[in-house]
């Protein structure tokens, strides 16, 4: 079976585990067979455990959270919090791919779905793009309850939606840098160098608060090398904590292009609570950080 076989199959049989079982348990599963150790929901100690206890009992009741994970309307947020130089332009909306008019649009542009994650489709020449395929895959996603992959039900109460932002152009490939903040203020980062638009980022690099680099990284991508403090380090870390005042965590993202930085994200689940961190008592160390609101 090919890669893009397994892949549909794996996302039919999660989203079947989800809707049979409940959000808590499919959480648990996942977590034991990724992270080789028990998920404690009635106690969380570690950075993932904690995440997953956000991600089940707090996010899916946070309206100003779900307003700020949805990639449409998170843009109302950051204007409200005078930000709004930073936003993207945005050049469309459509909640339907067939309601879009290519040829209004520059030969450039960035399409993504709003109510997920990796939903997105950069366009770097119009002329070589298959339009029929580019709303195929559209609806495709837009029919699909990105909440139920990962147990993420914050995600299920975003309505989903289709946006078209002018495209960046960042050289070979874009750099994003990801700010992770607790009780609004920065703690650490990351920079991700291989953004490929469709979420794929294949070097990273960890950096601390100061921005000198850190002695842990994740396990899934390979470490980037020539990785350096970013030159505009201290105002996008201004501007997360900023933007991070009213939730106990939340991870901001940033790209910088020609000496301009541009807002990227927000993000209340980074790996859905299913980081592999080494070495791992980072884990707890992080999560000694998050203190959980009482319930």
């Amino acid at each position: 079976m090919s890669k893009g076989r397994l892949y549909n199959l794996r996302r039919k049989l999660q989203v079947l585990a989800y809707n049979l079982t409940s959000p808590e348990l499919v959480s648990k599963i996942y977590f034991r067979k990724l992270l080789k150790y028990p998920l404690n929901l009635k106690n969380p100690q570690t950075f993932n455990e904690k995440i997953q206890w956000l991600k089940l009992y707090e996010w899916p009741n946070n309206p100003l959270a779900i307003e700020c994970g949805d990639k449409y309307t998170v843009r109302q947020y950051i204007q409200r919090q005078g930000m709004g130089q930073y936003l993207n332009k945005l050049l469309g909306m459509w909640e339907n791919a067939n309601d879009i008019d290519f040829d209004k649009l520059p030969n450039r542009f960035a399409l993504k779905c709003t109510h997920g994650c990796a939903y997105n489709i950069i366009c770097k020449d119009k002329s070589k793009l298959s339009i029929s395929a580019v709303r195929k895959q559209l609806n495709k996603w837009l029919k699909e309850d990105f909440g139920k992959f990962n147990a993420e039900p914050h995600y299920s109460k975003m309505k989903p939606r289709i946006i078209c932002e002018e495209f960046l152009d960042g050289g070979e490939t874009l750099t994003d840098y990801k700010f992770y903040c607790f009780h609004g203020k920065v703690q650490f980062m990351y920079i991700a160098y291989g953004f490929d638009g469709n979420g794929l980022q294949e070097q990273v690099r960890f950096f601390d608060v100061d921005g000198n680099k850190a002695p842990y990284r994740r396990t899934d991508y390979p470490i980037y090398q020539k990785a350096k403090r970013p030159a505009l380090f201290d105002k996008m870390k201004e501007l997360s904590e900023s933007l991070a005042q009213p939730f106990p965590f939340v991870r901001v993202d940033w790209f910088e292009v020609n000496g301009r930085i541009y807002f990227g994200e927000l993000t209340f689940t980074p790996c859905g609570g299913l980081m592999k961190i080494d070495p791992p008592e980072y884990d707890l160390k992080w999560g000694q950080l998050l203190h959980l609101p009482r319930k």
